[in-house]
């Protein structure tokens, strides 16, 4: 067995299994207009850290797995609205279908991908929030069959600090080995996050 498919078991265990010590902080259910859904769950750990892990599936058969531990700061004590950021990595793996008039090819990556995330309120109008992400794993920390991964995207918040409703646009693509960049998701999304 390859490292990139025990990472993918590694990943997938993880995920399924993720330890009782720890909590739910948040939960995020989204849909792409790409025929994608995607649930994000966000484990409180330490301070201002968090285990983020997320599964993300196609109608082509794509599938997206990731976990990552991200540190974040500003925002207030207790809710406060405010800017807030942070910064982080977090491990993918992934199966990725391209389905094409006559063929479809599967390819298995894997990688460690570094980024961040922010969130930034209107003054005018606190209940609604700018949201914005980067994360990219370069040819040196991306394995299997691809060479490199990107993904980002930027969305509006609409509602309290616990229960907000978003819209926004995203892009997660791989740079396959010999063949080129293939998204398992672009374009606008939909979604609710959860906060605990």
């Amino acid at each position: 067995m390859g490292p990139t498919m025990v990472l993918i078991r590694a990943l997938a265990v993880f995920y399924l299994i993720a330890s009782p010590s720890v909590f739910a902080g948040s939960v995020n259910l989204n849909l792409s207009s790409s025929n994608a859904a995607q649930l994000e769950v966000g484990y409180l750990s330490n301070g201002n850290s968090e285990i983020q892990s997320g599964f993300l599936y196609n109608d082509q058969g794509s599938v997206l797995i990731d976990t990552g531990l991200i540190v974040s700061g500003g925002g207030g004590d207790q809710g406060a609205s405010g800017p807030t950021g942070g910064g982080g990595v977090k491990a993918i793996a992934a199966k990725i279908k391209k389905v094409g008039a006559t063929t479809t090819t599967t390819n298995i990556a894997a990688g460690i991908a570094i980024g961040g995330q922010g969130s930034f309120p209107l003054p005018a109008a606190p209940s609604v929030a700018l949201g914005a992400e980067y994360y990219t794993a370069l040819r040196i920390t991306t394995f299997g069959d691809a060479d490199r991964f990107t993904q980002f995207g930027f969305r509006v918040e609409i509602g309290p600090p616990h229960a907000k409703f978003f819209v926004g646009y995203r892009e997660l693509d791989f740079e396959i080995t010999n063949t080129g960049s293939v998204s398992i998701d672009k374009g606008g999304y939909t979604g609710i996050l959860l906060s605990f």
